[in-house]
C-alpha cells in the first residue's frame, strides 16, 4: 500500500520521542515534571492509540474507495506566511463563500483524516440529529474543555475552519507537535521543510499531504475550490508548488517582532499541558530561528515566482482595510469574489494599524540581535512587488 511507509515511520517516530522524554529528565526544552510525566505516561498512549486507528482507516481507505487517487486537485488557494499574522482571519473570512470554497474543519482533521471515518461520523451525526442532537452538545462540551488554552492559538470548535497540516499527525507531520517534544530533530525540521528535511522524508510528506487533499475533496464532490490555511507551511511554498502548479498562494506576513512575540504568548498553553519551558531561551530560540529561516526563505522564493502566483498581505493592511485588501488580493491572483464573499467584506470594519508598545513583553531572548537580523527580512519581504497594499 501506498502510504503504509509514511504511516509506519510516523508511529515509530512517536514511540521514539516518546521513550526519549521519559529518560530526558533534565531537557532544557522540557524538563520533567510531575505534570509532564503524568501527560507522557496517561496521554501519550491514548494519543497513540488514536493515531493507530487512523493509520488503519487511511489504509482501508486504499482498499474501499480507491478512486479517491484519481481526484485532482485545481487551482488550490493556500494562505500561509508566519504564524500570528492574520492567516486564521483570512481563512475564516474566505470559508464564508462556502458555496465557492471548501476547506478541513477542526472534526474533520483532527477526527477524520480518513474517508471512512467520515462516513462513519456522517452516519453517526445523521442519528444523533435524529434522536435530538444530544451527542453533538456533548463533544462540543468535550471539544471546549480539552481545547483549554490553544484557544489563545485561535478559536477552536469542531466545526470551525482549520488548519489541514493536522491531518498530517498520523505520519508525525504535524508541527504542533514540537509543543509536547521540542527536543525532536524530525518536529524542528517541519518548520525548514524545503531547506532542512531530507529529501526521501520530504517527498513522502508532500505525497502524503496531497492523498489526504483528495480524501477531502473526494468525499467533498470535487465542484468546489480547495482552500487551505496552514501558518507553519511557510517554509513549504515550493513543495506546495510542485504538489499544485495551478495553486495560487496568499503569503500573511507581520513586524515580526510584533508576530514571535505573540507566538510564544499563544503557546504559553504548552507549558501547563506538557510541562514545556516555553519561557526559556532554548525554546524561544527554536520560533526564532524558524522565523528568520522563513522570511529569508520566502524572500528567496518570491523572489522568483510571479506576482499573479502569490501575493504578500502585510497584517497591518489587513487589520487597517480587509475590505480593500482581500478583494485585491484575490484580483491578483485571479480569483473571483462572489457576492456573499463581497457583502460580507463589506460589513468589515476598519480597523487603524497601532504598533504594539509591548511587542517583546513574552520574549526573553534580547530584543536588539532579533531586530537586526528579522526587521531587515520583513522590510525586504513587504517590499516585493507581490504585496497587496490599501489604496489609501
Amino acid at each position: 500500500m501506498k502510504h503504509l511507509r509514511p504511516l509506519a515511520e510516523g508511529l515509530g517516530r512517536y514511540l521514539g520521542w516518546w521513550l526519549s522524554a521519559l529518560v530526558r529528565w533534565r531537557d532544557p526544552l522540557a524538563p520533567m515534571t510531575l505534570r509532564r510525566a503524568a501527560v507522557l505516561l496517561l496521554g501519550m498512549p491514548l494519543f497513540l492509540l488514536v493515531q493507530l486507528i487512523h493509520a488503519v482507516c487511511l489504509l482501508l481507505d486504499e482498499l474501499l474507495f480507491p478512486g479517491y487517487r484519481k481526484v485532482v486537485i485545481k487551482q488550490p488557494l493556500f494562505v500561509t506566511g508566519i504564524p500570528r499574522s492574520g492567516t486564521t482571519f483570512l481563512h475564516r473570512t474566505l470559508a464564508i463563500d462556502h458555496e465557492r470554497y471548501t476547506t478541513l474543519t477542526t472534526w474533520e482533521a483532527l477526527l477524520a483524516p480518513s474517508i471512512v471515518q467520515r462516513k462513519i461520523i456522517h452516519a453517526l451525526a445523521w442519528l444523533d440529529q435524529r434522536l435530538g442532537g444530544l451527542g453533538q452538545r456533548g463533544v462540543n462540551a468535550l471539544t471546549r474543555r480539552l481545547a483549554g488554552g490553544l484557544d489563545d492559538i485561535h478559536e477552536v470548535g469542531l466545526e470551525a475552519a482549520e488548519e489541514d497540516y493536522l491531518a498530517l499527525l498520523p505520519v508525525a507531520g504535524c508541527f504542533i507537535m514540537l509543543l509536547a517534544f521540542p527536543a525532536a530533530v524530525g518536529l524542528q525540521q517541519l518548520g525548514h521543510l524545503d531547506r532542512q528535511m531530507p529529501r526521501e522524508r520530504r517527498q513522502r510528506l508532500l505525497a502524503f499531504y496531497y492523498s489526504c487533499l483528495q480524501r477531502h475533496m473526494y468525499v467533498d464532490g470535487g465542484q468546489r475550490r480547495l482552500l487551505s490555511k496552514n501558518a507553519a507551511f511557510g517554509s513549504w511554498l515550493e513543495g506546495l508548488y510542485a504538489l499544485c502548479p495551478d495553486g495560487r498562494f496568499i503569503i500573511c506576513v507581520r513586524e515580526p517582532l510584533a508576530a514571535l512575540n505573540s507566538q510564544i504568548s499563544s503557546i504559553d498553553s504548552a507549558r501547563a499541558l506538557f510541562g514545556s519551558a516555553v519561557n526559556a531561551d532554548a525554546f524561544q530560540q527554536l520560533f526564532a530561528e524558524q522565523f528568520a529561516d522563513t522570511l529569508e526563505y520566502m524572500n528567496e522564493t518570491l523572489t522568483r515566482w510571479p506576482t499573479g502566483r502569490a501575493v504578500v498581505v502585510d497584517m497591518a493592511d489587513l487589520g487597517a482595510a480587509p475590505g480593500e485588501v482581500i478583494p485585491a488580493a484575490l484580483e491578483q491572483l485571479e480569483v473571483k469574489v462572489s457576492e456573499r464573499l463581497e457583502t460580507h467584506l463589506l460589513a468589515l470594519p476598519k480597523r487603524p494599524h497601532r504598533p504594539r508598545a509591548n511587542s517583546g513583553a513574552a520574549l526573553v531572548l534580547a530584543q536588539s540581535p532579533l531586530e537586526q537580523r528579522l526587521l531587515p527580512l520583513y522590510y525586504q519581504l513587504i517590499a516585493l512587488p507581490h504585496r497587496t497594499r490599501t489604496k489609501t
